[in-house]
């Protein structure tokens, strides 16, 4: 076989292995890549670029897997990408830190609401106070 069409296919095997999910020479968190593609089959820096019709098959297969991976840690779709525990784990912080910010704001608009509250009822009551010693007055009736 010719050493080219061998080449080929360990980067088409290593493309597999990393868009399966389970890789065997690079550590499957991050965004996959070219690079990583070309580590996966143990071949020398920027060597997957000499292969101009694998990188032009490769790369919408490397961004719809980066799309989808990306979609599910930001918790739109978990069951679409696989992702690692680490991966996993920094999606549940990242989602029950915008719960928290969340809950934050709806308890200061609540606070706010129930000042502004208390503010109007002060203001009602001190109001009727006044009406109530304007009625007074004018109800006096001199005995005489």
């Amino acid at each position: 076989m010719d050493k080219k069409v061998i080449t080929e296919a360990r980067l088409e095997e290593a493309l597999e292995r990393l868009l399966s999910g389970c890789p065997i020479r690079v550590k499957p968190e991050g965004t996959l890549t070219l690079n990583k593609v070309n580590k996966e089959a143990r071949l020398s820096h920027s060597y997957v670029h000499k292969f101009k019709e694998f990188v032009e098959r490769a790369t919408p297969k490397i961004d719809t897997f980066n799309k989808t991976k990306k979609q599910a840690i930001e918790g739109m779709d978990l069951g679409e990408a696989e992702l690692t525990e680490v991966e996993k784990l920094k999606a549940d912080l990242k989602r029950e830190k915008a719960l928290k910010e969340k809950y934050r704001s709806e308890r200061d608009d609540a606070k706010t609401a129930q000042k502004e509250m208390e503010a109007l009822n002060a203001t009602l009551m001190f109001r009727l106070y006044e009406l109530q010693e304007e009625l007074g007055r004018k109800r006096l009736v001199s005995i005489s």
